[in-house]
């Protein structure tokens, strides 16, 4: 039996999920705010991650390597993420380099989408498939496409970021530049604030499906809200399933723990004429909050 470990970080706007996994499966992980490193001066972030990794790796044992995976963009080359808008606190300085010293192991970063999309790919329900698509519902939107295990990449080798298309006429400008964007449509933060604009008394992240399956039949307010969200969705899915045909797409992130509420505004934004039917086997995500963690393990591999 050998004692060597792999860590896998999942580094979110809002939380960091670090996992320490063995050949016999995950042996610990820990959740810490993404809020505690953008407390601390940004010379010691790294120090800190590197920290909260070796305080997991069980006595006895030895790490072997990191992988990252982080709300994009991330400059895959370089080892820097590059996110000033939803993850500025860990953006703009050479994370990979500064922990594969302190930790003296091999280090490797992708985008969260990618990382998650190789978790349910090694682990989860993606094991198996040719062509499997991803899409995160969190902070943003994340999307990820894996060919026979590979990620899809640009000519710069770099990940698209797909979660920036346009999808309506919607006059609201995001981040990034575009008006209608679906990251400003189907992310969580869209389906949160709309939530709670209706139930002001009731914070988001404090109540899970069975709380909103149960408001939702009795307020057609709240239910509707779910539609809509669930018909963004749906309009940015068509697009990405129309030009890459997966054999299965998985949708991950807090957001799709709500999948039976949304989903027929969903399939609604799928529908097309027979000629044009496109592959809509689209599930949730089988690891849950895990899967980003998981398969960042996986990313040293691959790079």
């Amino acid at each position: 039996m050998t004692n060597l470990v792999k860590a896998g970080i999942d580094i979110g706007g809002t939380g960091t999920r670090i996992i320490i996994q063995g050949e016999d499966g995950t042996l610990n992980s820990k959740s810490i705010a993404t809020a505690e490193f953008a407390a601390i001066e940004k010379s010691m972030r790294s120090d800190a991650l590197a920290a909260h990794v070796l305080s997991l790796i069980p006595e006895g044992m030895k790490l072997e390597s990191v992988g990252i995976g982080a709300s994009g963009p991330v400059d895959t080359n370089l080892g820097i993420i590059r996110n000033k808008d939803t993850l500025e606190c860990f953006s703009f300085f050479p994370l990979v380099n500064e922990l594969s010293q302190k930790l003296n192991v091999k280090v490797g970063i992708d985008n969260d989408a990618v990382a998650a999309v190789l978790g349910e790919y090694y682990f989860g329900a993606g094991k198996n498939t040719k062509r499997l698509l991803m899409v995160t519902l969190g902070t943003g939107v994340g999307v990820a496409l894996l060919e026979n295990g590979k990620p899809f990449r640009t000519r710069d080798g770099q990940h698209p970021e797909a979660g920036h298309i346009p999808i309506s006429g919607d006059p609201v400008t995001c981040y990034c530049g575009l008006k209608g964007c679906w990251e400003s449509l189907a992310s969580r933060t869209w389906l949160q604030q709309n939530l709670e604009a209706l139930l002001p008394n009731t914070p988001f992240e404090k109540h899970n499906v069975n709380f909103y399956k149960t408001v939702a039949l009795e307020r057609e307010d709240v239910a509707n809200v779910f539609h809509r969200y669930g018909n963004h969705l749906g309009r940015g899915l068509v697009t990405l399933l129309t030009l890459y045909g997966p054999d299965l797409t998985i949708l991950s992130g807090s957001a799709a723990h709500y999948y039976p509420l949304f989903k027929s505004g969903m399939e609604e934004a799928l529908k097309r004429s027979d000629g044009y039917a496109i592959s809509t086997l689209i599930v949730p995500s089988e690891l849950g909050d895990v899967a980003g963690a998981l398969g960042a393990v996986v990313i040293p591999e691959l790079t």
